[in-house]
């Protein structure tokens, strides 16, 4: 029985604004662990979520309320130990990679499921100078057009593939470069299953 419910997550790493974009040939956000934990009354879901390389010292854990002393049961994790996964839509039942320009917040990316792939046990999500071109569509004429961006990037998305109502949710990641450095953005995020990242009309009002 699997549990559809919300929010689901998404992980991304995208530029910002051109002023402050200070971006090398590529950089690269590593990540080797993501786990999702619900009160010990939901272990009746039976979905087979729980990755089989999770050890067995992460099949529970307590709050970290203060006031909550409930047990959190395992029921979802991903290691990204096997090698050379591919996120490209329809090629994973846990993330799908988009496959689509970013223009939101004067992003400077498109998002390529070709920057997403496991590699000796992590997640690599990497940006790159890289020039793609593609067909945009003018929200005002409503007519589509040939566009280019210069960086392409990567978001991963859960959604409407494992949601939850709630519990602890817990990543193990390598964020990439200098933390004081303007333009990257890298970012795990939970978001209501109703609205889709990225698809503005779905998330007006969302954030």
């Amino acid at each position: 029985r699997a549990l559809r419910t919300h929010p689901y997550t998404f992980l991304s790493f995208c530029t910002a604004h051109p002023a402050q974009a200070q971006i090398a040939p590529f950089k690269t956000m590593r990540t080797c662990l993501f786990i999702v934990y619900l009160t010990s009354i939901m272990s009746v879901v039976d979905s087979g979520w729980v990755d089989p390389d999770t050890s067995s010292k992460y099949k529970s854990t307590k709050s970290h309320t203060v006031g909550d002393d409930r047990e959190y049961t395992l029921v979802f994790s991903d290691e990204f130990e096997q090698e050379g996964r591919t996120f490209k839509d329809g090629d994973d039942p846990r993330w799908t990679a988009l496959e689509k320009n970013d223009y939101t917040n004067d992003a400077l990316h498109y998002y390529s499921s070709d920057n997403a792939y496991t590699t000796g046990g992590i997640l690599n999500i990497t940006t790159e100078m890289k020039t793609k071109s593609f067909k945009a569509l003018n929200e005002t004429t409503r007519e589509y057009f040939a566009e280019k961006k210069h960086y392409k990037s990567a978001m991963l998305q859960g959604w409407n593939k494992f949601c939850i109502t709630g519990g602890i949710v817990e990543v193990r990641a390598k964020l990439p470069g200098n933390a004081y450095t303007g333009g990257l953005w890298p970012a795990i995020w939970l978001l209501g299953n109703l609205a889709r990242a990225t698809f503005v009309g779905s998330s007006d009002y969302m954030w």
